[in-house]
């Protein structure tokens, strides 16, 4: 499901900034239109990406090519280290308690 509402807003955003290069263009505008431009490229290569990976669930062919863009997935570690975390949340939580603190004593 969110890969879905990815290219539907990347989609937008290419639609939207290809159509802002035609005005720009349009109007004389040479520096807005390469700029818009640019970043109609750049939403275009991610949403090609993300149309890439969310039919290689339902093809073997999009899949072989997701596999070379990406590479194969690596194995994911199943130990999360949970005291490591626990022990920096709690020592921003005291940094923030203790000048907090300081501020309002002084």
């Amino acid at each position: 499901m969110g890969i879905w509402i990815a290219i539907i807003v990347l989609g937008i955003c290419t639609l939207g900034s290809f159509y802002m290069t035609f005005l720009a263009a349009k109007d004389g505008d040479s520096s807005g239109a390469w700029l818009f431009a640019s970043f109609g490229l750049l939403f275009g290569i991610l949403l090609f990406i993300f149309g890439i990976k969310a039919m290689a669930k339902r093809n073997a062919s999009f899949k072989t090519i997701d596999e070379r863009i990406s590479g194969k997935p690596e194995p994911r570690t199943g130990f999360v280290p949970h005291w490591f975390m626990m022990g920096a949340i709690i020592l921003t939580v005291l940094v923030i308690v203790v000048s907090i603190l300081i501020k309002v004593i002084r």
